[in-house]
């Protein structure tokens, strides 16, 4: 049974792998759109960031256009919130359009696409994982390692007093105690910092009891909310500013205990239909000045992805 069941894996990985690189050639047959010219620069003394997640299956080339913005618009940093691609094994793909953001640095999150066979079956997992943090970890391009073993769980300080946090809530369950307690130690260590002007917390999943979605931590059972309502509580503790998630294809804007907050999932991915005031591809606009963070959301000008008829949420 064991040698049956291993051998029905193997078909299973062989016929995704079909259907990956036929997506991948979809993908790679349409060109991108232009840069739309001009861009206001950023005003003097404000430090300007990038941040988006989901490009995979990104059929209109959304990402490429988001990169080419990025060097258009002066920004110091990409930060990007997981599911580069449809399955673990085309990350290459989309580390060769990665290419077109050098010099500017580049803060990956872990998303369920990094690990997971079309987001959703554990094959081969824990490699994955750790095949993602030896390809987009401890670069030049992203100069951080992972605070914790097998895991891809950072934090940097980045220009403008922005301490941004990077967290798994993907690879398990919650978050796991360790990465809980890492977390508390972190964040009390950068709120000690005179240099930390703001905190910026970034994830794959949107934490529970948002209001907007529970295609989140909502989904993943009673652990992963009781650590979605007990990390919240270390962020208000904290005066974290900003929270920002992806893994739903849409752009939402809502509160969570005082704390602004985004789901930000349209880099490419099929988007959900929620309407037009949340379903288009974009990505926001940081601006970084000492007394606060102003938030642009920037349209994809170009044709969108849609998910299928009836599907209410895209994983």
């Amino acid at each position: 049974m064991p040698m049956t069941s291993a051998l029905q894996k193997k078909a299973l990985v062989t016929s995704l792998l079909v259907v990956l690189v036929a997506c991948t050639a979809r993908r790679e047959a349409q060109p991108a759109p232009p840069v739309v010219a001009p861009v206001p620069a950023a005003a003097p003394g404000v430090v300007r960031l990038i941040v988006g997640g989901d490009s995979r299956d990104d059929s209109a080339h959304v990402l490429p256009w988001a990169f080419r913005e990025a060097h258009a618009r002066g920004v110091a940093a990409f930060l990007f919130l997981g599911d580069m691609e449809l399955s673990p094994e085309l990350d290459r793909s989309f580390a060769r359009e990665l290419a077109l953001l050098e010099p500017i640095p580049f803060y990956p999150v872990l998303g369920n696409h990094e690990i997971k066979q079309i987001g959703f079956l554990s094959i081969g997992k824990e490699a994955a994982e750790r095949a993602f943090a030896a390809h987009f970890l401890g670069t030049a391009r992203s100069p951080v390692r992972s605070a914790l073993p097998g895991r891809v769980v950072y934090s940097a300080d980045l220009p403008g007093g922005v301490h941004f946090v990077a967290l798994d809530n993907v690879s398990q369950q919650g978050f796991g105690a360790d990465q809980m307690a890492w977390l508390d130690a972190d964040l009390t260590s950068a709120r000690a910092q005179a240099t930390t002007k703001h905190i910026v917390i970034g994830m794959h999943k949107p934490l529970a009891h948002n209001g907007v979605a529970t295609h989140g931590m909502d989904a993943d059972g009673a652990k992963a909310v009781s650590e979605s309502d007990a990390a919240l509580a270390m962020f208000v503790k904290s005066h974290v500013d900003l929270i920002i998630a992806s893994h739903v294809h849409q752009l939402s804007q809502f509160e969570q205990a005082g704390i602004r907050c985004y789901i930000t999932g349209g880099l490419g991915a099929p988007l959900t239909r929620s309407g037009p005031e949340h379903s288009f591809h974009h990505f926001l606009q940081l601006d970084v000045a000492d007394d606060g963070i102003r938030v642009t959301v920037v349209r994809f000008d170009g044709t969108p992805s849609v998910a299928a008829e009836g599907e209410e949420e895209v994983e």
